[in-house]
């Protein structure tokens, strides 16, 4: 099990909330130019409440973790949500509204989020693409900036987010639902391959066009492609996570994406303390915390070739009494990484250490145990292929610290 960073408890401004020494609540006012990937409603079959919804789950974990949260948003594809302004067009059972848009404007909601994500069916051609039948100029990176320009002026200091979300599974499914195990594999293939290196053409563009923005992503759609293609959820029938092609899910899928849109927005694990309903499928359930623990390596191990993170504003850190220091007191040289490469820690540091490496998707590849912090010499294995990996330093205490290793 991949134990996640301990909750940043230190004082700094993220994300529109404030996060202070002994201060447990945060609030986020969230509002999502969103279409079914997000909220898929009604589903072919009923659930009890919202629960084939994103902003459902959301509002649940950050109950549980002590948190606000509240919630607007409309329906449609980018081009749509770029005829501005945009008005209030979800409700929900429990969550709480977080606009009124027939009573007051846009700027009198004070959104801290914006929750936005482009159709997974235009990745067949690049982000900078006109749409086809539109006017030659609205592409999916125009659309965007129109919204984050609009949004700036209501409120400049709010948080947009990416939602990288699934591709249309139809391609993958020679007319059969669910998939086979095979076309199964080869979407998720595509889910982390051609499809996750358009969102991120689609994210750097938006970065270059708009530097003052404050635009991150969160690569929903990859992470659970990893979690779903290996164990143990794996075993999982499709036909319990996809009601069809599209592909809208059902419950458990919902609350897989919502796993992964709560660590981003709220810089945090999702609580411990959640216990998912039995909607929820019960390999998701049994394995909660493992499951939270790998998706937050995941968010961690983000980033963009300069090593910023693509995720969060300013990455969690631990408070002084969890972390083994900051990582810039850890070396690990060289750097990128040729046959070996060595561990150089803070000299008040006594072992034994746990070492483990992650890949980009957060996934354990490799973990030893150390004595001493000095000097460790560690050779590479043939299976950590040239990229980015994350080193998880974790010492008898549970405290941690990360390292960002480059394999050339």
């Amino acid at each position: 099990m991949i134990r996640p960073l301990l909750r940043t408890l230190s004082c700094l401004l993220l994300l529109g909330s404030t996060y202070a020494i002994g201060a447990q609540n945060m609030s986020i006012k969230n509002f999502i130019f969103g279409h079914s990937l997000l909220d898929h409603r009604p589903p072919a079959i009923p659930t009890p409440s919202d629960e084939t919804t994103v902003p459902h789950w959301l509002y649940l974990l950050a109950e549980a973790a002590g948190h606000d949260y509240s919630v607007a948003g409309q329906y449609g594809f980018l081009p749509q949500h770029a005829n501005l302004p945009p008005f209030s067009q979800w409700g929900y059972d429990l969550v709480p509204p977080a606009w009124e848009s027939d009573l007051e404007p846009f700027s009198a909601a004070d959104f801290s989020t914006i929750l936005l994500t482009a159709g997974n069916f235009m990745q067949w051609q690049g982000p900078a693409e006109p749409y086809p039948g539109e006017d030659g100029v609205l592409s999916p990176i125009t659309a965007t900036e129109a919204i984050v320009d609009w949004v700036r002026q209501e409120e400049d200091t709010v948080a947009v987010y990416i939602y990288e979300n699934w591709p249309d599974m139809a391609p993958y499914l020679n007319g059969n639902f669910p998939p086979e195990v095979s076309a199964f594999a080869n979407y998720n293939d595509y889910t982390r391959g051609a499809f996750h290196d358009w969102w991120i053409d689609y994210q750097d563009a938006l970065l270059a066009a708009r530097p003052a923005a404050r635009i991150r992503m969160i690569p929903v759609g990859p992470i659970i492609a990893d979690l779903l293609s290996v164990a143990p959820l794996n075993s999982i029938p499709l036909g319990e996570l996809y009601e069809d092609d599209a592909p809208h899910g059902r419950a458990s899928l919902y609350f897989l994406a919502s796993l992964v849109t709560y660590m981003a927005i709220y810089a945090e694990e999702a609580p411990a303390n959640f216990v998912p309903p039995a909607i929820v499928h019960e390999l998701i359930t049994n394995n909660y915390a493992q499951l939270v623990g790998e998706i937050w390596a995941a968010l961690l191990a983000f980033n963009t070739d300069e090593n910023d993170s693509r995720v969060f504003f300013s990455t969690p850190t631990s408070t002084a009494t969890s972390a083994i220091h900051s990582a810039e007191e850890w070396r690990v040289f060289p750097n990128p990484v040729g046959e070996y490469f060595t561990l150089l820690g803070p000299e008040e540091i006594s072992g034994p250490l746990e070492l483990s490496l992650l890949d980009i998707h957060g996934r354990l590849l490799w973990q030893n145990q150390v004595i001493a912090v000095d000097r460790n010499l560690i050779k590479r294995e043939a299976a950590w292929t040239a990229g980015r990996y994350s080193l998880k330093i974790r010492d008898r205490n549970g405290r941690e610290v990360y390292k960002t290793l480059i394999f050339q």
